[in-house]
C-alpha cells in the first residue's frame, strides 16, 4: 500500500467521523423532546349530561352549553412526555409511550406550568402550592374544564361513547376492563373521534380543572362554565383500564381529592385558542 493512500485516508477519517457526528445531531434534533400534539376544538354548543335522564342523579339536568374555540392534547399525556418536563416518571406502569398515572391534580397543574414555560408561553397558574389562582386568558397550557372535557369527548354524538351505545363500540375507541388486560396501553392506538382526539374513553382517568358538585349541573352558567368556586374534591373523567363500560360513558362523572392519586388517573392539557 503506497504512502499517499495511506495520508489520503487519515486525511479523510476527521471528516469522516465529523459527518457521522453532524447527522446523529440533526437526527436527535429532528426529533426534539417529547411534546403533547394539540389539536384546534371548534367552538360551538353541546347537551351536556344525562339528556335520556336514565343514569346518575349528578349528570343531572342536561343543559345547552356553549364554549369558545380551544386547542386540547391529542392523547392523555405521555409518560415520556411527563419525564421531559419534570424530570422524574411516577407511574406505576411503566413504559413511555403509556399515560403517565399516579399524579395528584396539583401535580398536573406543575407540569402544565413547566410545559408553559418550556415553550415561552404565560403559565395559566399562580401559587399553586398556596393561594392557587388560574388566569384563563394566559395563553399556556391548562387542565380542561369539565364542560371542555365531554364537549371534546362527544364531538357532536350523543351517545354513551363517541363511537356508539355498545360495549362493542366503546372497545374500537377504550382500554377499560374488558379488554386491557388489567394494564394501561399506550397512547393513541385506538379510533379517535371526529376532532381527532383519542383515549377520551378509558385508558385513563383524566383530572379536569373543576371542583366537584353533586349538583352543580342545576345551578351552573351556560357559556363557559369553571365549575363551582370550591369543594372537597376535583372531577375525574373519561373511565380507565381498570372499570367497566358504565363508568366509561361521556357523561359519567367522577371524583377525587386534588392531592391523591392512582394507578388509573392521569390527565390532558388544554390551551386557549389564539
Amino acid at each position: 500500500m503506497s504512502v499517499l493512500f495511506l495520508s489520503r485516508t487519515f486525511l479523510l477519517l476527521p471528516l469522516i467521523v465529523l459527518s457521522l457526528l453532524t447527522a446523529s445531531c440533526s437526527d436527535d434534533d429532528d426529533e426534539g423532546p417529547a411534546r403533547p400534539e394539540m389539536l384546534l376544538i371548534p367552538a360551538g354548543s353541546f347537551t351536556m349530561g344525562d339528556e335520556r335522564g336514565i343514569f346518575e342523579a349528578n349528570e343531572r339536568p342536561s343543559r345547552t352549553v356553549s364554549l369558545d374555540a380551544f386547542y386540547m392534547s391529542k392523547t392523555e399525556i405521555t409518560q415520556a412526555q411527563y419525564q421531559d418536563i419534570i424530570g422524574a416518571n411516577p407511574s406505576s406502569s411503566l413504559a413511555s409511550a403509556q399515560p403517565v398515572e399516579k399524579v395528584t391534580w396539583y401535580d398536573a397543574l406543575r407540569f402544565c406550568n413547566a410545559l408553559s414555560e418550556s415553550e415561552g408561553l404565560e403559565p395559566v397558574y399562580a401559587d399553586i402550592d398556596g393561594n392557587l389562582s388560574a388566569d384563563f386568558s394566559a395563553n399556556g397550557y391548562r387542565l380542561p374544564t369539565e364542560v371542555e372535557w365531554e364537549y371534546a369527548c362527544r364531538a357532536g354524538t350523543t351517545t354513551r361513547y363517541y363511537t356508539g351505545e355498545s360495549v362493542g363500540d366503546l372497545g374500537r375507541c377504550a382500554w377499560f376492563s374488558g379488554n386491557a388486560d388489567g394494564h394501561p396501553r399506550n397512547a393513541g392506538q385506538l379510533e379517535a373521534n371526529t376532532f381527532g382526539l383519542q383515549d377520551m374513553h378509558g385508558n385513563v382517568f383524566e383530572w379536569c380543572w373543576d371542583w366537584y358538585g353533586a349538583n352543580y349541573y342545576g345551578q351552573a352558567e351556560n357559556a363557559n362554565p369553571r365549575g363551582p368556586e370550591g369543594g372537597e374534591e376535583k372531577v375525574c373523567r373519561g373511565g380507565s383500564w381498570f372499570v367497566y363500560e358504565y363508568g366509561c360513558r361521556a357523561s359519567f362523572r367522577s371524583m377525587l381529592e386534588p392531592d391523591l392519586s392512582g394507578i388509573d388517573i392521569g390527565f390532558r392539557v388544554v390551551r386557549r385558542a389564539e
